[in-house]
């Protein structure tokens, strides 16, 4: 009957791998160093043998001594059959104390590396080895020497003790691998699971759930139900913090409905508190994002979670939801379909914020350019041909302004996400939830996030609508789109450097290229680019799974929910890098301008007030002919202008609008009348005058007086 007990099982185990390694221990080792940490180390070796038997620990110690067993091998058999004897006797006592566990493994640090042949010397090392307790996962610990670490190889069979097999393969006078796995083997087959606990549902009883884990069966089912994208919950503390709130508030709405006790409502806010206020709990939530059964995986994790951290506050062990249930109490007039979009609606809420940070600093960034760049003229480019001029710092604050408008966009929108349906339950209706519930917890949500919190006007159709994450996920991928567009215009901008635009510089973070020298390309506009796509993509998917609801429910959101905090995620990562890797960095080539300018045939445009489409048309196409630049054949070559008048034309402030120069001429250029355009020419219109005023300013207008005569 002894031997059918677990622990003495374990112990004949422990046994066998003991014999093995004394049977094979070099002549020159001790028989059986086995001092314990908690005892006495300073024990000195001496010339005679000696037995110890530690009467105050219930345990025994032996010690042998000789540095040379050649001489007296009848006297070390018998000796080796007394403690075998001694071992036997008391193997039931000791074998579950962790002092053991130290006392083996060091027993069998001395046989690996105690195999030089300096006997002497390895005496001296074993001596010197001392082992030390160590808490939490890890039951045991040794010091190990650098040959000790370098040749130490883990072999694993199972999960067992790191300390019953260590190598896979082992040096002369140590047990053989094959050896060492049947020992181990031995152990698993008598039952030792020390690692897991065994938790019961509706399909049976599982107890493959970690020991000490704070989940419980259905995440574990979840676990081994969907290995799909290895991006778990924990990988979103944001997420994992909603659910916490949304599991407070609830608490806090029975609670004050009289459906829990004051201790467990203490209880679980102790727990959600736990989870609010650090990330020490959340390598818990290992579930995978991407999951069947409309987020119910989600849920449930989160209420065993906090009903285990409850129980824990209460004194209770893990897995035993003898106080606070996760079902019963966590998710009390709650069910996965409105409990899962509520936090991940508030999810989205909080995960935004960081984007919207990113995004405002990078306009701001683009801001700061526009304005180091105010008075450099450049070309316009339409369809990518020569348009019209403007200058650089027009260009990047056209940037700024495409995405700020998109912000404000997105915060007059995101509101949308705070009409929540907690308290409609299983599919709108309220089903088994106290009719004051879903007041109580918006109400208390509402306090918790300081967020504007509004109930759904019906429940039935939230409870399948996910029109507030289709809006969201919208407007990200109208950022996205305008952030690749942004893009693209950096990419040429900086394309050369001899023979592209050249007009600006990106910083170089990179060589370029692993066959071409001194290549630097434009990566970090490229890597936005591609985070732009993605987002553009996720946007696709999350109407896919929006369209994909059925009745009264929406078994896609989690789909949706990943995407859009995945997008988040990404958007924000890459919107930083854009502005700390290259925005901030960006110089202008102010030559380049000048003469992409100076060169253009796209400045003609600017003598239709004068000239005419006409004649301005025959002055682009000479030009174009002759090489020369515009005011040159206006002038010199057809005689449309005088040089006075030509200069005063194609000067900076009337094909810019930018105001070049001291600070009176800004003044004075506020009182112009606004800039407009009047879509008859002279030859068109007719008539004697001149309609085009807004390409002029007083008091150059008297100009347009003989346009007509023209």
């Amino acid at each position: 009957m002894f031997f059918r007990s677990r622990v003495a099982a374990e112990a004949a185990a422990l046994m066998t791998y003991w014999r093995i390694l004394r049977s094979r221990r070099p002549r020159s080792l001790p028989l059986s160093p086995l001092s314990s940490p908690s005892s006495s180390s300073s024990r000195t070796l001496s010339s005679h043998s000696e037995f110890i038997m530690e009467k105050e620990r219930g345990q025994w110690s032996a010690f042998v001594a000789k540095n040379s067993f050649s001489s007296s091998a009848a006297t070390r058999r018998e000796l080796n059959a007394e403690i075998e004897e001694e071992e036997e006797k008391h193997a039931h006592q000791w074998m579950t104390n962790n002092d053991l566990k130290l006392e083996l493994q060091q027993l069998f640090n001395h046989h690996r590396y105690n195999n030089n042949k300096n006997n002497k010397n390895n005496i001296k090392n074993a001596a010197s080895t001392k082992s030390e307790p160590t808490t939490g996962a890890q039951n045991y610990t040794t010091t190990k020497t650098t040959k000790q670490k370098k040749n130490e190889k883990k072999c694993v069979v199972g999960n067992v003790p790191e300390y019953i097999c260590r190598s896979s393969s082992f040096s002369s006078g140590v047990a053989t691998k094959k050896e060492c796995d049947d020992a181990t083997k031995t152990l698993v087959v008598a039952g030792r699971n020390e690692k897991t606990r065994s938790e019961s549902d509706l399909l049976g009883e599982l107890d493959t759930i970690p020991k000490n884990a704070l989940y419980g069966i259905a995440t574990q089912r979840a676990v081994d139900n969907y290995p799909i994208t290895g991006v778990k919950l924990s990988h979103f503390p944001e997420f994992i913090r909603a659910l916490a709130f949304v599991k407070k508030a609830a608490a806090t709405a029975n609670f004050k409905v009289g459906l829990i006790s004051k201790e467990i409502f203490e209880a679980i806010s102790i727990a959600c508190d736990s989870l609010l206020d650090s990330n020490e709990h959340h390598g818990d939530f290992i579930v995978d994002v991407i999951q069947g059964g409309a987020g119910t995986s989600t849920n449930m994790a989160a209420n065993e979670i906090i009903a285990n951290l409850a129980n824990l506050s209460l004194n209770k062990p893990i897995g035993s939801y003898e106080i606070v249930h996760p079902n019963d109490h966590v998710n009390l007039c709650q069910s996965t379909n409105d409990a899962y979009p509520t936090a991940a609606k508030l999810a989205v809420g909080l995960h935004h914020e960081k984007m919207v940070c990113e995004l405002k600093l990078l306009i701001q960034s683009f801001r700061k350019k526009g304005d180091e760049f105010k008075y450099i003229v450049k070309m316009g480019r339409t369809q990518l041909q020569d348009a019209v001029p403007m200058t650089l710092g027009q260009e990047f604050n056209s940037f700024a302004n495409s995405l700020e408008s998109d912000l404000a966009y997105l915060m007059k929108n995101v509101n949308a996400l705070y009409e929540c349906n907690l308290g409609g339950t299983a599919i709108g209706t309220s089903i088994t939830a106290h009719k004051e519930f879903s007041k109580e917890s918006i109400d208390a949500l509402k306090d918790l996030t300081k967020l504007p919190f509004t109930s759904a006007k019906d429940f039935v159709e939230a409870s399948s609508s996910t029109s507030s994450f289709l809006l969201f996920s919208s407007i990200l991928r109208r950022i996205a789109l305008k952030t690749s567009k942004i893009c693209n215009d950096l990419r040429l901008l900086s394309s050369g450097p001899r023979c592209g635009f050249n007009e600006i510089d990106l910083p170089a973070v990179a060589p370029g290229s692993s066959i071409m020298p001194g290549k630097i390309n434009p990566v970090i506009p490229e890597v936005m680019n591609q985070v732009c796509f993605q987002v553009i993509g996720a946007d696709a998917a999350i109407s896919m799974a929006s369209e994909h609801a059925q009745l009264q429910l929406n078994a896609f959101e989690p789909l949706i929910v990943y995407n859009l905090l995945n997008s988040l995620d990404s958007m924000t990562n890459g919107l930083k890098v854009l502005r700390e890797k290259c925005i901030d960095g960006i110089t202008a080539n102010e030559d380049v301008c000048a003469s992409h300018v100076n060169n253009s045939i796209g400045i003609v445009t600017a003598l239709l007030p004068k000239i005419g489409y006409k004649k301005a048309t025959l002055v682009a196409k000479t030009a174009l002919e002759t090489n020369k630049p515009v005011s040159q054949v206006a002038t010199e070559v057809l005689n449309f202008l005088s040089q006075d008048e030509a200069e005063t034309l194609l000067n900076i402030e009337n094909m810019t609008g930018v105001v070049a120069g001291d600070k009176n001429a800004e003044a004075k250029r506020n009182s112009y009348p606004k800039r407009g355009v009047d879509i008859e020419s002279p030859q068109s219109a007719g008539g004697d005058k001149c309609n085009f005023w807004s390409y002029m300013y007083p008091p150059e207008r008297q100009l347009f007086q003989s346009a007509g005569a023209m």
